[in-house]
């Protein structure tokens, strides 16, 4: 017997993945401010501008359309977001 009766394991993936991308938005660019103000400018902050605003559309785009293949993107992408900003980051600071 599942936890969640009546809820469909894609149904639940939809909903946590539309749930997390559009919750990266905001965190995205408080983490942003905060390193403006800690490290100073670095170009590579406009991807925590930019990536999660496209997760987020992607997230729930998915999850309107019921496509999980769609939602799965968004999720990787504001996942992957803050580490390429690091990664660029200390590449540019080099």
């Amino acid at each position: 017997m599942s936890f969640f009766s009546g809820v469909s394991g894609l149904d639940l993936f939809l909903s946590r993945a539309r749930v997390m991308t559009v919750g990266s938005v905001p965190a995205c660019l408080a983490l942003m401010v905060f390193f403006i103000k800690e490290e100073g400018w670095h170009y590579s902050f406009l991807l925590c501008c930019v990536l999660p605003l496209i997760a987020a559309y992607l997230g729930v785009r998915g999850a309107r359309e019921i496509r999980a293949g769609l939602a799965a993107t968004g999720l990787a992408l504001a996942a992957a977001t803050l580490p390429l900003t690091f990664v660029l980051a200390s590449l540019e600071g080099a």
